[in-house]
């Protein structure tokens, strides 16, 4: 997928939720942790940073009708290492989302990850409009 490939990504994250949920109330809470993401690494003004700096990336929602959950291709800001990813999505993502899971892994290559990232989309019902997730739509 090029759009994933163009991204240069170097962090993959699964959110899970464990429970069932509408994807508007899912995207509401990714929409929330990313937002406490990038406070963590660009400060309390991130919202006001230049997209360009803020975290990146593009998830694909899948099991929309039971285990909802994304898998996401990121590019993170440069002062976010693997560690404090991890340390951080497991905070942030618990309290969003307490019945929820994570996991959160360094990209070494994009090739096995886009066709993981998009195995759901050959499916007949999969929802372009509303199962592909851009976070700079999440921007303001």
């Amino acid at each position: 997928m090029g759009l994933v490939n163009d991204l240069r990504p170097d962090t993959f994250v699964t959110l899970t939720t464990n429970d069932a949920m509408s994807v508007g109330r899912f995207k509401r809470k990714i929409k929330d942790f990313f937002g406490r993401f990038d406070r963590i690494y660009l400060g309390p003004r991130w919202i006001k940073m230049p997209f360009k700096l803020r975290t990146d990336g593009i998830g694909f929602i899948e099991h929309k009708n039971s285990n909802i959950h994304a898998h996401f291709a990121l590019c993170t800001p440069p002062n976010a290492y693997l560690w404090n990813i991890k340390i951080h999505t497991e905070k942030y993502w618990g309290k969003i989302c307490p019945s929820g899971s994570h996991d959160v892994q360094m990209i070494s290559g994009a090739l096995g990850l886009t066709g993981y990232n998009t195995k759901e989309q050959i499916r007949d019902d999969y929802d372009w409009h509303d199962q592909v997730i851009l976070l700079s739509d999440f921007a303001s």
